[in-house]
């Protein structure tokens, strides 16, 4: 595979490649760090399993892609990390064939009738007993995965905070997160217009996470397009090639650009309704975790962790004064808060006060 890969045509030898020894000189110590952990870890988390097989492999074919796009980030935003982002773009959602293949046809329909990663991640919180994500926390715990893989891969469905830390773990987040965007199946191109990237929020929500401008970004598009096209080769044991790659780089920007839709929906729906926020009642996401907070009829507020089923696991009973949302947390077995999770649970708390 190092052999085949040399001599494809991104490296433009004169002559063939014949010696281990030449090829990994030409691929360079980041790539094949990359390829050859990548490859070992897709061929452990893949299923033989014949009804999950061909979800394996478009999972596998997108992930490649993800896998190079988040190199491609990495050497702006992370450069010192291309081989780390390489696999978690990767492995991100190779907990999606294994989920299918232990949950079987529940996993199937939901799986079927979610075409973006951010429905499907909901779907699953919202349906199932537990989700790719969570799939992939047990996977890297048990591969013993340093935080600097693990982290990005178990939040890459969590929008990082504008004011997140800015060490290799959050940077590493931030492509996860851009990546993890992208809906790559095929699209209808015929009416399809090349957005200007000063037009659209969606685009700029990508840039802004990246760090990258205008000319950064498409060069990040055209570079991650060329890569695809080597690396699929490398994986087709495992992964079926996405089709039309001579339209990928304007389906990808396309989907940047159209990829914070969803949420735009929401709010207009809800602005619409006359509901400017979550009802008082409504379930807050913090730490990837479900978590209501409720008064009770003492007046006491009660905050809950709660399984995709509702069920109400761990609780903690604020205490009348001293308690912030970091205490909370902590008394609720979660992760620190980062900004924005500490202002939602802020929000609900005096909400239920007034």
């Amino acid at each position: 595979r190092v052999l085949k890969l040399a001599n494809s045509a991104m490296f433009a030898q004169r002559s063939a490649v014949s010696s281990l020894e030449r090829g990994c000189t030409l691929l360079g110590i980041e790539r094949l760090k990359a390829v050859s952990l990548g490859f070992h870890l897709s061929r452990a988390a893949n299923t033989k399993d014949a009804a999950s097989r061909d979800i394996a492999r478009k999972v596998w074919g997108h992930s490649v892609f993800r896998a190079c796009m988040a190199a491609e980030a990495a050497k702006l935003t992370a450069p010192q990390h291309v081989a780390e982002a390489f696999v978690i773009g990767l492995m991100m959602d190779a907990g999606i064939p294994l989920a299918a293949k232990i949950l079987g046809d529940p996993y199937f329909a939901v799986f079927k009738e979610c075409n973006t990663p951010g429905k499907l991640f909901r779907r699953e919180f919202d349906t199932l007993p537990f989700t790719h994500v969570d799939v992939m926390t047990v996977l890297s715990r048990k591969w013993r995965f340093p935080e600097l893989l693990s982290r990005p891969i178990e939040l890459h469905h969590t929008k990082p905070a504008e004011n997140a830390k800015d060490d290799p773990v959050s940077r590493l987040h931030r492509i996860a997160y851009v990546v993890g965007l992208l809906e790559l199946d095929q699209q209808d191109l015929t009416n399809a217009s090349l957005m200007s990237t000063t037009e659209t929020g969606g685009m700029l929500t990508a840039q802004r996470l990246l760090r990258a401008g205008d000319e950064e970004m498409a060069r990040v598009i055209k570079s991650s397009v060329a890569e695809y096209r080597v690396m699929i080769d490398v994986f087709s044991e495992v992964a079926s090639g996405l089709v039309n790659i001579d339209e990928l780089a304007t389906r990808v920007q396309n989907c940047l650009i159209n990829c914070m839709d969803d949420q735009i929906i929401e709010a207009m729906a809800r602005d619409a309704n006359g509901q400017g926020g979550q009802p008082d009642n409504a379930p807050l996401i913090i730490s990837n975790s479900r978590v209501e907070i409720v008064q009770e009829q003492d007046g006491s507020i009660v905050a809950f962790v709660t399984d995709s089923g509702g069920r109400r696991v761990v609780s903690h009973r604020l205490a009348k004064s001293g308690e912030t949302a970091q205490t909370i947390c902590e008394s609720l077995g979660l992760e620190p808060p980062t900004t924005e999770d500490a202002m939602k649970i802020t929000n609900r708390i005096l909400a239920l006060a007034a």
